[in-house]
């Protein structure tokens, strides 16, 4: 029996299959109406028996409504796979139907979860930063979350600070002066710069649409500060240490809350932003367990987590 495990996010598909894992940088609010062939190619290269989905990209402002959102994503997935396909809701249950709308809003967190719950894993915080947030989902002997992302920032178990494609004037609205509120540059510029993260994870677009080099992200941090690159790269990675020092002292901050409101003291780890959450978890005094030490895909781990939750049905 051969599984599949997708993630349909707003920004990224990501796809997992036996030895096959994939993450594809696909814009949805641009790139909505390909989804269906997006998921036929991917049905096409893995030939799954089963199919478990996770849903984030109901929240796509190409959609009226998050209901509209999660009833389009349904209607590809149904159309594009010729397989058994299951879909998990907020409590962790798994149905070949959606009904109820709101209980798949932003669902992707609960596979990994309820994943690691199911291998022996406890009290713990499932931390996983991507490209556009870090969810840090706090288990007991149960899942402590809140079940939605509204209720989830409010506890700050969701954090929309990425370490691609969150704009920096967000991060740091003032240096030495303030930034200016454009879309001028992004975290991912800023990791470029700072050397942790090379040209082939900056897999989004550019503020610009120009290049990935570091002189193209200096360039790009430079003008938000209406400076231009030449004479200013020093004071520009200056400015990108800082960036990364915020992000870290935010993540670390709210792990340490939640550690201290649960007991908690083990940070289980995953996502593109790996690197910044052992250092969080570092400062908050926290034990970090890198996810990717246990199991395959743990950049791709909601995709990872459904496909062997379907698998084992």
């Amino acid at each position: 029996m051969k599984a599949l495990g997708l993630d349909i996010g707003g920004a990224n598909l990501k796809a997992v299959s036996g030895n096959y894992g994939e993450i594809i940088y696909f814009p949805m609010w641009k790139r909505f109406h390909e989804l269906t062939g997006e998921l036929r190619r991917i049905y096409h290269l893995t030939n799954p028996d089963r199919v478990g989905v996770v849903i984030t990209a109901e929240l796509s402002d190409c959609f009226q409504s998050r209901k509209e959102g999660i009833e389009f994503v349904y209607r590809a997935v149904k159309k594009s796979f010729d397989s058994e396909i299951y879909f998990i809701d907020k409590e962790g249950r798994l149905s070949e139907e959606i009904e109820k709308h709101e209980l798949y809003f932003a669902s992707n967190w609960v596979a990994g979860a309820k994943f690691l719950v199911e291998e022996g894993w406890n009290n713990f915080i499932l931390a996983d930063m991507g490209s556009t947030t870090t969810d840090l989902i706090p288990v007991t002997d149960k899942i402590e979350a809140g079940r939605a992302d509204y209720t989830r920032l409010r506890k700050k178990e969701l954090l929309y600070t990425g370490v691609l494609r969150t704009p920096v004037f967000y991060v740091l609205p003032e240096f030495d002066v303030p930034l200016i509120p454009e879309y001028f540059a992004v975290t991912a510029d800023v990791f470029r710069i700072t050397g942790d993260i090379g040209a082939e994870d900056y897999s989004c677009e550019t503020p610009d649409g120009k290049g990935k080099r570091i002189d193209d992200c200096i360039r790009r941090l430079a003008r938000c500060v209406c400076l231009d690159a030449g004479g200013n790269e020093k004071y520009v990675v200056q400015m990108a240490e800082e960036v990364r020092k915020r992000i870290l002292e935010k993540v670390a901050g709210a792990l340490k809350e939640l550690s201290d409101k649960y007991g908690i003291c083990d940070v289980l780890g995953c996502g593109i932003g790996e690197f910044l959450l052992e250092r969080a978890a570092e400062a908050s005094k926290l034990n970090y367990i890198s996810l990717s030490k246990h199991y395959e895909f743990s950049e791709l781990f909601p995709a990872f987590a459904i496909s062997k939750i379907v698998e084992s049905l």
